[in-house]
């Protein structure tokens, strides 16, 4: 009786370890299975896809644009003031990052952006509604894509479309200054707290951050970074909870979660004014003055990204353009203005000066 015992007392022990492990194994290649389907995550069921040849080449910068589906002008001003020649010769590319057409949306149809793509073969479209909360996961979505499809880039460039900048600048930072590691480099802010008043475009509640300050982040305006940063950042986001200031979690709360240095650029690499870059253009036109910026917001301008390259290029093919006197930065020149930031609800004070 005590053999018959002990022998079922060892087969239930070794049932016992056999489901155990079984269902151990069974949690672990459920949860190993999930893992690898989200590593997709952010690039699936897209409604448009780029070209297959855009990352054929091994570029050495992707150029990856958040852009509303309905900005079709502003995409047309990027290309032409960077078109498929002038990107090639820099070893670019790029692709506008868009989201599906939303309800409201009356002057713009699928079929129309179909055609766009079509003709340049450089649209990303997510299956997610254009909304202002949705941009982290059009944010998520151009790394992502960025990061698979173009993984032997060396650089990703991140950039809005509204924002104006010079590609060739960028450039000839990157070639004569290569960047070890994993990085974000770009303006970065330093503590910022959330917006607590319901009124503000930036609310946040308690329960959307319950921390005090934001980490120190980057303005989604324009920073670059490489593809290998951009995997761990989204790799990351998968496990990581929502939140829909997309600037804030990508470059801020995920960097900090992996440890991933921020870099900031130089001062004078920034015109965080529409009026500052309205005087800088203004200056190289009339007084052959060489505008040293290499970043500014359009103020609802969508030409001024060509205007602002074209005189850049015409300058340095002219080579008629002089540097900007020290005593005479366009601070103080050009505006005058109150606190404000990137971040910011503040109002600008334009004072205009005499510029002949």
């Amino acid at each position: 009786m005590q053999k018959r015992f002990v022998t079922l007392a060892v087969i239930s022990i070794l049932s016992l370890a056999l489901w155990i492990y079984w269902s151990s194994n069974l949690e672990l290649h459920e949860t190993i299975r999930l893992i690898k389907s989200s590593q997709n995550r952010f690039i699936k069921d897209l409604k448009i896809t780029p070209s297959n040849t855009l990352c054929g080449k091994n570029p050495f910068i992707i150029i990856i644009v958040t852009s509303y589906v309905g900005h079709v002008e502003l995409r047309s001003a990027h290309r032409r003031a960077m078109p498929q020649e002038y990107l090639e010769a820099m070893n670019a590319t790029r692709i506008f990052m868009l989201a599906k057409i939303p309800p409201h949306e009356k002057y713009i149809t699928q079929a129309a952006i179909e055609d766009e793509s079509n003709t340049f073969g450089d649209i990303l479209q997510g299956s997610f509604l254009e909304n202002y909360r949705n941009l982290t996961f059009k944010h998520l979505m151009g790394l992502q894509w960025a990061s698979k499809k173009c993984s032997d880039a060396s650089y990703i460039l991140k950039v809005d479309d509204d924002t104006v900048f010079n590609l060739q600048r960028t450039y000839n930072l990157l070639t004569s200054k290569p960047i070890e590691g994993d990085f974000l480099m770009g303006y970065m802010l330093n503590n910022t707290k959330p917006r607590r008043e319901k009124q503000n475009k930036w609310y946040v509640t308690w329960e959307e951050y319950p921390r005090n300050e934001y980490p120190p982040y980057m303005s989604g305006w324009y920073y670059i970074t490489t593809t290998n940063t951009a995997a761990r950042l989204t790799n990351e986001a998968v496990h990581h909870p929502y939140f829909w200031i997309d600037d804030i979690l990508i470059t801020g709360l995920l960097t900090e979660a992996l440890n991933i240095k921020l870099i900031q650029l130089p001062k004078w690499f920034w015109l965080e004014y529409y009026e500052l870059l309205e005087c800088c253009l203004r200056d190289m036109i009339n007084k052959h003055i060489m505008c040293d910026a290499v970043v500014g917001p359009n103020g609802g301008r969508n030409n001024l990204i060509l205007e602002f390259n074209d005189e850049l290029s015409l300058c340095n093919m002219l080579k008629n353009c002089t540097k900007r006197n020290e005593e005479q930065t366009l601070d103080k020149v050009c505006v005058a203005f109150r606190e404000r930031s990137i971040f910011s609800d503040g109002k600008a004070e334009v004072r205009f000066i005499n510029l002949r």
